[in-house]
């Protein structure tokens, strides 16, 4: 899921470097189409990683129990 949701932000940020013109295009002041991307493509890598780290967090599955007999020799860890 985490790679799916960057892999277009990512092709479109290759684009604009392969593409100086299309990249110069100014957006607001001096912010140009490639940088305010560039800012756009850290947004959604930072929110899809929080996003993915949240859920494996909170994840349902229980830990795996540990009973005398699979120690070794029956012992204390």
């Amino acid at each position: 899921m985490l790679v799916t949701v960057n892999a277009l932000p990512l092709a479109v940020g290759v684009l604009f470097s392969c593409s100086t013109t299309l990249g110069e295009v100014s957006v607001y002041g001096r912010l140009t189409l490639a940088m305010a991307w560039a800012l756009m493509q850290l947004v959604v890598l930072v929110g899809a990683t929080w996003w993915h780290e949240s859920r494996a967090a909170s994840s349902c599955e229980p830990a795996s129990a540990t009973t005398t007999a699979s120690r070794p020799d029956g012992g204390t860890w």
